[in-house]
Parts: structure tokens; sequence; C-alpha cells
């Protein structure tokens, strides 16, 4: 996949606030809502950001969540959207 179609696949569909985000690089990035307002997403499309666009390291990235289930959701939307097997980063 083209980096350019990836960057535009991350990004369909995100509201420009949620853009900033997924595409903030200067730093860690600490994201505040309330329930329903796509923090999940967001952060999803930001670690696949990171990995798939920028280069950063799956080993480099600490995504924070309140569950276990909520972790593998992440997870595996970051894998869904990167198209490829994130087992070997466990």
């Amino acid at each position: 996949m083209a980096l350019t179609s990836l960057t535009d696949n991350l990004l369909f569909g995100l509201s420009d606030r949620q853009r900033d985000a997924v595409t903030h690089t200067d730093g860690p990035l600490l994201i505040i809502a309330g329930p329903g307002s796509g923090k999940t997403r967001v952060m999803a499309h930001r670690v696949a950001y990171l990995i798939g666009v920028t280069g950063v390291s799956p080993w480099k990235i600490l995504g924070v969540t309140f569950t276990n289930k909520a972790a593998r959701e992440l997870w595996n939307v970051v894998s869904d959207l990167l198209v490829w097997d994130l087992t070997n980063y466990k």
C-alpha cells in the first residue's frame, strides 16, 4: 500500500480535531473526552499512523486503556488498519 493511500485511509472519516490528534508527531498526546466521542478510534488510528506512516517502532508506543478487553480491541483495530499481523510484536 502506498504511503499516501495509507495516510488517506487512516484519516478518512475523521473530524478535523481527530485528524489533528492522529497526525500529531511532536511528542506525547493525551486525549480526554466523554463517552462516545471517538477516543478509541483516534487512539487506534494514531498508533497505526505512527507505525505505518512515520515509521515509529511499535516498541516505542505506549497506549493505556482501562480494561484488557479495550486493549485487545485496540490491538485488533490497529492490526486491521495496517493490514498486517502484529503478533510478532506482543
